[in-house]
């Protein structure tokens, strides 16, 4: 072989050979944890460190678990669907074979594949909790991403497709800054939670019922709120005085997707609540979507606790400005459940407070 060859190949070995180390580092450590099968996806009382996809955990712990424990509950939504704790829930459905069956950045597609899901393998559906919101509606799509992207159960997505997201993401430089460092040091450092790259907050998990509560920020705030509170200040922006109306997102595909979702709850004689989160920046969940989702579900399922209200009001009923705290969602469940069915209800109107 000639000089001039072998020094070409020397510069592609050289070259190449970061990649192959950094595929090693992949296959051996499964940092998102989709090459191999866990008993729990989480470890309780622990940070979870890498971000998982939720969908996929959800989807998988069910899959696992559904011979194990007799399903017949469930709590579907985004990330806010968390701090509807089972415990709470349990007290007005009697059931204690409930399931968080979430997922982050969830969108209407997701929900409706996990309710046919649910539908095509059997699985009872006593009772079923929808946590929506104009973010949850405005798309009929799946986000892309490796957070976001769906379990192949749900979508028929082949395997290699599916696990050539989170290999690619996991070249993500941003990532690999956060990730190598922590692999060598095993220590979180403050550079490395930026973008949500790691995640530092221990949290508490419950295997059957895949529920996660971060008991860690709520003994914070009781402790004291103002130590909690104090350094977000800047977090909790000023909003708008007079109501604003989010903008109409229930369209064809959305219509379509709810109705199936429906026909499905009724065809198992399903006990269902559809909860529109009271989210922080106080928009007024759209009337126009608001008639359709009465139109296809009945006024007695459709309990809208947007706008300006007395929850949405106190930035201390929130964690920041996405995600309000569990005894929000207690409260709630308390109030859907407790009263005589009415029209879709709107609890706070801007009148009340």
């Amino acid at each position: 072989m000639r000089p001039r060859h072998i020094e070409l190949l020397i510069k592609i070995a050289l070259a190449v050979a970061p990649l192959i180390v950094l595929a090693a580092i992949y296959l051996l450590t499964d940092p998102f944890k989709v090459l191999h099968r866990y008993r729990s996806y989480y470890e309780s009382e622990k940070p979870c460190v890498i971000s998982l996809n939720r969908d996929f955990v959800s989807v998988q712990t069910l899959l696992q678990n559904r011979q194990l424990y007799p399903y017949d509950s469930f709590i579907l939504g985004n990330s806010r669907s968390l701090f509807y704790e089972v415990a709470d829930w349990q007290q007005s459905t009697r059931s204690t074979h409930s399931f968080h069956l979430d997922a982050y950045g969830e969108s209407l597609v997701g929900i409706h594949a996990k309710i046919r899901l649910l539908d095509r393998l059997g699985i009872p559906l006593r009772n079923v909790l929808l946590i929506l919101d104009y973010e949850t509606l405005k798309t009929a799509e799946t986000r892309r991403g490796h957070i976001f992207t769906k379990h192949p159960a749900l979508t028929g997505q082949s395997r290699f497709g599916f696990q050539l997201e989170f290999f690619k993401s996991f070249y993500n430089p941003l990532f690999l800054k956060s990730y190598l460092p922590y692999l060598l040091l095993r220590q979180i450092k403050p550079y490395m939670l930026q973008d949500f790259m790691l995640d530092d907050r221990p949290m508490r998990y419950d295997l059957r019922s895949n529920e996660i509560q971060f008991l860690e920020m709520e003994t914070r705030i009781a402790h004291d709120p103002d130590s909690f509170y104090g350094p977000r200040t800047h977090l909790f922006y000023t909003r708008p005085s007079r109501t604003q109306m989010s903008p109409s997102v229930i369209l064809a595909r959305q219509k379509a997707l709810l109705k199936e979702i429906r026909e499905i709850l009724e065809s198992r004689r399903t006990e269902y609540r559809l909860i529109i989160n009271p989210l922080y920046d106080q928009q007024k969940f759209n009337a126009a979507d608001l008639a359709i989702l009465v139109q296809i579900f009945g006024p007695d399922q459709v309990f809208d606790y947007s706008g300006i209200n007395d929850i949405t009001a106190d930035p201390r009923n929130y964690y920041e400005t996405y995600h309000y705290r569990p005894h929000i969602a207690r409260r709630i469940l308390k109030e859907i459940y407790s009263q005589p069915r009415n029209p879709p209800r709107n609890p706070q109107e801007p009148n009340r407070l």
